[in-house]
């Protein structure tokens, strides 16, 4: 780990702690992306949606860097700023645990020893252009993309596969990727200043 987790990651782990009490178990398990090719997830995605939530508040462009690790593990680097485009970029190495059997799509995240929560790919694009990440109770989800812009037809796809799911798709709002998209329609802007 580089440094401390910092406030992302430990009010990440809150957060999806009180997801998963309030209603993992009521919900039909989520289908995983079926035999994923880890080599077409290794490298950079940002990521441009998702349902707001404690621990993502403020988040500026968020960056996610995915490499093999140690045992069979994955490494991730994270990159955000937090509450402006003139704050600090923070970095975060983090492990990443993929479970046996589950054609490398189930995975657990260990923001802090000996937590591993459950991070879950559902779709892999045929393209490994895009990435949407769950878990069961169906309260948090991301989109994760090669590229910060996605087309709007592309988005409206990816929803459309959430919703196919189970989740609510209102709830889902766009990251702000660059100053312009702060306050816009649509993009998540709790937290961050112009």
């Amino acid at each position: 780990m580089s440094g401390s987790f910092g406030v992302v990651r430990i009010c990440w782990l809150s957060s999806i702690l009180v997801a998963l009490a309030g209603g993992a178990c009521a919900e039909t398990p989520l289908p995983l992306a079926p035999n994923v090719d880890l080599s077409r997830v290794y490298g950079g995605w940002h990521i441009v949606a998702t349902m707001p939530n404690s621990f993502e508040r403020g988040m500026v462009a968020p960056y996610d860097v995915y490499a093999p690790g140690a045992n069979d593990e994955v490494r991730e680097d994270f990159y955000v700023q937090r509450g402006s485009f003139a704050a600090a970029r923070r970095h975060f190495t983090v492990r990443d645990f993929i479970a046996p059997g589950t054609g490398n799509a189930h995975w657990r995240v260990q923001v802090i020893w000996p937590l591993k929560l459950p991070f879950l790919m559902l779709y892999l694009d045929p393209g490994g252009r895009y990435i949407l990440w769950g878990e069961d109770s169906r309260k948090l989800g991301w989109i994760y993309s090669r590229q910060a812009d996605v087309p709007e037809a592309d988005y409206r796809d990816l929803m459309q596969r959430f919703a196919a799911l189970g989740y609510d798709t209102t709830k889902f709002r766009k990251v702000v990727q660059h100053p312009s998209q702060i306050g816009a329609p649509g993009y998540w802007s709790d937290g961050i200043k112009p």
